[in-house]
Order: structure tokens, then C-alpha cells, then sequence
């Protein structure tokens, strides 16, 4: 009998995990305080586990949340069959119920406290029975006999294996399948399945391995985490069994903003580059980059000043791709043969890439194309990552298609100091807020905008489905602008509230107003104290979740005066501030505009806590504006004491002012 494969061996040191946003987050920076406490603010509860992560139909089971601030907690889910009453003994503990016809699959669920609600989570249902992984289980010897199918729950441990076996039948095909990074978690699954003699099968990591046995026996599957990471963030859910036994849901495509349509037809082979397909765009087709090396051509007939997007949709689908995309046109030799002329290239087309409130980073080429003269033309799909392993897994869909201007919304909260990706080996510093509003405080959300085949138009927001006594500030993501900041506003009236609220942006396409709903984003882990700071994640929320807490009202916000001007290219403006709200002995310090690029190093002003007034001059010239619609506002900090938790304790509060409308024209000319 050989020995079982040592699973340590030949591990990367590396702790990035996602190759594509920020290469330079492998350097061995540790963050020395968590973002979260670069402000000394009021509570801000946040969730970051809940355990277990999930629970099959029909069942009740006992979760255990952890986080900071879940005083008097109680947990909200975006789906009503799932219930939780808290435990008499212990507040993070929760009786949890799952009815059974609660549709098996993903749902977020929120801690509401006294301090207002947290970030999201997810927790899953299955409709298999569920078993805990055992943490003894670090040897093959003392693996855990499981029974497929089931789902087994549990979190990776640090330099550790944890071990299953199971009775395998001959000719019918198991799966295993680790809910990791959908689940919210840090882990990145490496199974591996063993035979008897302790020879390796298959093994995969953050992906599902599948075996046919070849006859009756124990096989042995070991998971771990694929850098030997562990702890109670690092959970999982393995799904184990028969194909058919197991769910058979979509990945999740959070990028896929203009889905493809699932009618479109099927490449039809051969359409290699030397035997390209013919098309006649308008078209929509599907496809595979198999086996290793696959090209596939496709060849059309354009007319001179013709205008198509190309678009290739692969590894916005979860496929493990990195397409290329390049478009040719045919002209004929002097010896009567084909000769091709390159006139588009692309490769990864992102939105935002690396951004760390909304990950638009992907792979996926994305280009306009515009034909110079009459002719042929040919388009050629390759995969950059497909050179040496056939995979069914990459799979794709070309879009080839007139203008279609159109655009998207994400929005997120946005902290004190804002989630930033640093350009240098420190990495990123990113705080998890969610939406907590106190009387008489301006709170600001930033939009994100992703546009559509050249859409250029300015974007105005706006929220509906508010409480009594919250409103939203006008805000516009001006002309070819890629972000705006919505202004919430909560009068000192405000009373005690939760619910779910909507962004939404208007904008003239095509000469018709359309609407378009946001999605909320949020990063999924804080930079903390003595950890590898790593590329930061965020994902889309079920829902846009907003409380109202009455624990302490904020004493001030700023006016800025006027509130609209127009200016031009080049010039000068200057506004005044005035302090709104009680009188204070406290000043208003480094009030600084923010809401467009290149503002990080503008100066900062006090507003005097004697008059409560104070003159800003903001230079167009050295922030390069061009002619348009500009929106900004201008944050401060104010030192306030209060009773926290029991204690007096001074504080520093973010406070914000109301947006400041800017119409830059060009300069007349003399």
C-alpha cells in the first residue's frame, strides 16, 4: 500500500487569491489597525460569521452569530420562510427554522441591533440531509464516514486537512462540490479523492471533482484550504453525491449586467481560423474554447462606415477564461491569396477593476467596431488561459450587435475614509459599513456607473421607498462621469426605523427616459490587524437595507451656499458654509470637497464654532475640468463626546454637507 499524497507539499506562498485586480497585494504588508478604527465613531454593527452557514428544508437548527456591535440582536432574511427567535441564555444565539417550502439556494441575512443593521451574509438552504464535518478528522485514518448524498458544514483549520470517506459503487459517478467564496467565506477549497492504496484520483481546487469508480470500495476525500488558511471565517458547504442528487443551480454572474440570450444557436464546427463560419450580424452565438488551443472564426461581410459592438461573455459566467478577441479584414493578395490586416484587438474590458466597493474586474474583451471599407471581415475567439487541459468548463457567448446605449447602477456606502485600493505594496484598506442613519446626519451612498456601448449621458439620482423624515439630496453622475454620491438626509425628527429602500438613475437614451434600479454592493472583509492584506472582494446584495437609529443624534451638518452655479473652464468659485443644527463649542475641522477625481489633495477649511461660518475657493483649472455638469459636497470631521456603551468617550463624527451643483461652460472666447 503506498502512502497517501502529501497535500502540503509544493503549496505557493502567495496569499492572493484572485489573479486579476491586484498583483501587488502579495506583498507581505500587515495592516497595523483595522480601517474601521482610523475614526473614533458611533457603533457601527457588523456581521462577520454565521454559524452554520446553511440548513436543509423543513428543519430547525441552532446558529451562533459573531461580529461587533449586535447588542439586543435580531436577524432579518431576504427570504420570509426562514425565521430565527434569539436564545434566552445568549443573545448570539438563535433558534433558527427553515420551512419546507423554502426553495433550496442562497439568501442574505442581516443582524438588526440597537446600534442598527449589519452588512449581509449569506446563509443557504439544500434539500439534502446536512451533517457537521468533524474537527478531529486530520488523518485519513480518522476520516468522518459520511452517507451520500449530504451536505457537510464546517470551517477549514489552519495547516490542516480535514478527511471524509464513503462507500463508492461501481460505475455510478460522485461529486463533490465546496460552497466556499458564494457563501461569503475566505476559503479557497483544494479537494482531493483517494483510493484505497492511498493513490490520488482527482483533485481540484475552487472547483467540484467528479469520479466514476471502476468498482465497489471506500474512497477518501481530504479538503483544505488551498494556502493552509483556516479559522471560523474560512467556512465551507460540501455537497456530496450522485449528479443527479445534487442542485443543479446557475453560478452566480453579478457582472452579466445585459444577460445573453439562452436562445441563441450553437457554433457549428468546423470554424477554426482556416474555416471560419459565416455570420451575418446582427448575432448572438454560443460556444466552447475546447479542446486545448480551440480558435474559433467567424467570418462577415461589413459595409464601410457600419458601426457593431463585439462583446464576448465567458468569464463573467464563472468560466476559469481570459478571452481574446481579434477582428481582421480580408484582402487579397497580389498572387490572388487571402491576406489578413488586424484591425481590432481586445482583451479584458473591466469597469472598475480592483475597485473595492464594486469588483468589475473581468476578463471578457468588450470593443466597438467600425468598418473602414467594403469588405470581408473575420472575428477570432481564443482563450489565453486554454493551453494545455481540455475543459468543458469554457464556455462562451460573442455578441455581435448595433449601438445599444444603455447603463447600469451599483451603489455602496461609503465610510469616513473611503475604501480605496492603495497603488503600492501596502495593499488595500477596506472597511464593511452598512447603512445605519442617526438624526440629524447626512449620509453619503456612492454610485457607481457602468455604461453601455458608448452611452455618455449625464445620470440623475435619485431613492424611493424612504421613511417619514429621511430624504434624498438631488445628485448627478454627469456627462461620460463613471460615479456620483447620493446624499440621504435624516431631519432631527427621524424616528426609529428598518426596511429595505431603492436608488435609481434617469437618463435620456436614445431620446427616451429610462430608469434604471441600483444594485447594493459591499466588500465582503475588513483590513485587519496582523493579516496579509489581500485584494479586496465585494458582491451584490438581495437587497438595499437602511435603519434609522435613535442611540445618538448627530449635533450639525454643513450648508453649503449656493447650492447651483455655473462657472467656466478654468475659473475660480468660491461658497460659504454655515453650520446647521444645535450651537457647539466644538469647530467643524478639514472641511473638503469631494464626489470627482483628483480631489484627494485639495485643502481643507475650520468652521469656527464661534460663528459657525467659513469660505471655500475651489480651482477649476487645477482639477482639469471640462465643460459639463459636475456634482460635489464637502465633508468635515467634529470632535463630540458621548456615553458609549456606559463610558464617556470623544468621538470624531463625519460631517457632511449638502450637494453642490457645478455647470462648467466653456470660457467665451475674446
Amino acid at each position: 500500500m503506498r502512502p497517501p499524497v502529501n497535500l502540503h507539499a509544493s503549496l505557493p506562498n502567495s496569499p492572493v487569491r484572485r489573479p486579476a485586480a491586484f498583483p501587488q497585494a502579495a506583498a507581505c504588508f500587515l495592516a497595523t489597525v483595522s480601517l474601521s478604527n482610523l475614526w473614533a465613531q458611533l457603533p457601527e454593527p457588523r456581521l462577520s460569521v454565521v454559524s452554520p452557514q446553511g440548513g436543509a428544508q423543513g428543519t430547525t437548527l441552532e446558529v451562533v452569530v459573531t461580529g461587533t456591535d449586535l447588542d439586543e440582536a435580531s436577524l432579518r432574511f431576504s427570504h420570509p420562510g426562514i425565521s430565527a427567535t434569539p436564545s434566552p441564555k445568549d443573545p448570539k444565539r438563535f433558534s433558527l427554522t427553515i420551512s419546507k417550502d423554502t426553495p433550496p439556494g442562497a439568501y442574505d441575512v442581516r443582524v438588526l441591533g440597537k446600534s442598527g443593521i449589519t452588512n449581509p451574509r449569506r446563509f443557504e438552504v439544500s434539500g439534502l440531509p446536512e451533517q457537521d464535518a468533524a474537527t478531529t478528522a486530520t488523518t485519513r485514518e480518522q476520516a468522518k464516514p459520511v452517507v451520500l448524498p449530504c451536505v457537510i458544514r464546517g470551517s477549514a483549520q489552519k495547516q490542516q486537512v480535514q478527511w471524509f470517506s464513503f462507500e463508492a459503487k461501481q460505475g455510478i459517478e460522485c461529486v463533490f462540490d465546496c460552497h466556499a467564496a458564494v457563501l461569503d467565506s475566505r476559503m479557497e477549497p483544494h479537494l482531493a479523492l483517494f483510493d484505497s492504496d492511498g493513490s490520488l484520483l482527482v483533485q481540484a481546487r475552487n472547483k467540484s471533482i467528479r469520479w466514476k469508480p471502476a468498482k465497489d470500495g471506500k474512497l477518501w476525500v481530504a479538503l483544505r484550504d488551498f494556502i493552509n488558511n483556516g479559522g471560523p471565517e474560512h467556512f465551507y458547504r460540501l455537497y456530496a453525491g450522485a449528479p443527479d442528487q445534487l442542485p443543479q443551480t446557475a453560478p452566480e454572474t453579478p457582472l452579466v449586467l445585459w444577460p445573453p440570450s439562452a436562445s441563441a444557436p450553437r457554433e457549428s464546427e468546423p470554424n477554426d481560423p482556416a474555416h471560419p463560419g459565416l455570420i451575418s450580424p446582427p448575432v448572438e452565438i454560443h460556444g466552447e474554447f475546447y479542446p486545448e488551443g480551440d480558435a474559433d472564426s467567424f467570418q462577415f461581410s461589413a459595409k464601410k462606415g457600419e458601426v457593431w459592438w463585439m462583446e464576448v461573455t465567458s468569464n463573467r459566467m464563472g468560466a476559469p477564461t481570459n478571452p481574446r478577441l481579434v477582428v481582421e479584414r480580408i484582402d487579397k493578395a497580389k498572387d490572388g491569396s487571402d491576406k489578413a490586416v488586424d484591425v481590432l484587438v481586445v482583451e479584458d474590458s473591466p469597469w472598475f477593476p480592483g475597485d473595492p466597493d464594486f469588483d468589475g474586474q473581468h476578463f471578457d474583451p468588450i470593443g466597438r467596431f467600425e468598418a473602414k471599407d467594403d469588405g470581408t471581415y473575420k472575428v477570432t475567439l481564443r482563450d489565453l488561459n486554454n493551453k494545455t487541459t481540455p475543459d468543458h468548463h469554457r464556455r462562451y457567448h460573442l455578441s455581435i450587435r448595433k449601438p445599444s446605449p444603455d447603463f447600469a447602477l451599483t451603489c455602496a456606502v461609503l465610510p469616513p475614509a473611503p475604501n480605496k485600493p492603495f497603488k503600492t505594496f501596502s495593499g488595500p484598506l477596506v472597511a464593511v459599513r452598512a447603512a445605519n442613519l442617526r438624526p440629524g446626519q447626512v449620509f453619503p451612498l456612492r454610485v457607481l456607473a457602468i455604461r453601455r456601448d458608448g452611452f455618455e449621458e449625464a445620470i440623475r439620482l435619485t431613492a424611493k421607498d424612504l421613511p417619514a423624515g429621511v430624504s434624498a439630496d438631488p445628485c448627478l453622475v454627469g456627462t461620460r462621469q463613471t460615479e456620483g454620491t447620493l446624499l440621504l438626509r435624516a431631519s432631527p425628527e427621524a424616528q426609529p426605523w428598518s426596511g429595505n429602500i431603492q436608488v435609481e438613475g434617469e437618463a435620456v437614451v436614445d431620446g427616451q427616459t429610462i430608469t434604471r434600479a441600483a444594485r447594493m454592493s459591499s466588500p465582503l472583509w475588513e483590513s485587519t490587524i496582523t493579516e496579509f492584506v489581500e485584494p479586496p472582494r465585494s458582491r451584490i446584495c438581495s437587497e438595499f437595507a437602511l435603519a434609522v437609529v435613535s442611540d445618538s443624534a448627530f449635533p450639525n451638518s454643513i450648508k453649503c451656499e449656493p447650492s447651483s452655479l455655473e462657472s467656466t473652464v478654468g475659473a475660480k468659485i468660491k461658497v460659504t458654509f454655515q453650520r446647521e443644527g444645535h450651537p457647539s463649542d466644538a469647530p467643524i475641522t478639514n472641511v473638503k470637497p469631494f464626489g470627482i477625481q483628483d480631489l484627494d489633495k485639495a485643502k481643507g477649511v475650520e468652521i469656527s464654532a464661534k460663528d459657525g461660518k467659513a469660505e471655500y475657493e475651489l480651482d477649476l483649472a487645477a482639477l482639469k475640468l471640462m465643460a459639463g455638469e459636475y456634482t460635489i459636497w464637502f465633508r468635515g470631521e467634529q470632535k463630540v463626546k458621548r456615553d458609549l456603551k456606559g463610558k464617556p468617550s470623544e468621538l470624531t463624527l463625519a460631517i457632511c454637507s449638502n450637494p453642490l451643483q457645478i455647470n462648467v461652460k466653456e470660457a467665451p472666447k475674446k
